[in-house]
């Protein structure tokens, strides 16, 4: 379906960039059969030319990078196990580190503590508020207030 929709709009790029170029030959080499034919042309044209990029950019916004704890906060998925969770956030690009009595403390790749992930089973509240932490990149736990 992406590629589907990147190909559609680089036709309707390329369709919008020729539509526009006829219209400019056109002027400068004097052949014009009409002036209403020619200016329909150009207008069509940059329709083609704005839907075209529009299409693209949307598309393009899809693919914008979602950590992999943004997909399973959106997904509603319930996870319990704490590996799950440690290799959620790896994945998602936060250093995990050492082992601390609550749990396994992990960080952004500056270096700033987001959450404790614990070693027991966790309960559905405390994974939301973990997921959440996550998917945000930014802890709501011991906040320092500057």
């Amino acid at each position: 379906m992406e590629k589907s929709k990147l190909l559609l709009s680089c036709a309707l790029v390329l369709a919008g960039l020729l539509l526009i170029s006829n219209f400019c030959v056109s002027k400068l080499t004097g052949n014009v059969i009409g002036e209403q034919i020619s200016i329909g042309t150009s207008s069509v044209g940059f329709i083609f030319l704005i839907l075209g990029i529009v299409l693209f950019l949307t598309s393009q916004e899809n693919k914008l990078e979602k950590t992999l704890a943004q997909q399973v906060k959106e997904s509603g998925k319930i996870i319990d196990k704490p590996n799950e969770l440690i290799r959620i956030a790896r994945k998602s690009g936060y250093v995990v580190g050492k082992d601390v009595r609550e749990g396994t403390s992990i960080y952004d790749s500056s270096g700033h503590y987001i959450t404790v992930i614990p070693r027991h089973n966790i309960s559905p509240g405390t994974y939301k508020g973990i997921i959440s932490e996550l998917a945000r990149g930014e802890s709501s736990f011991r906040k320092r207030v500057a």
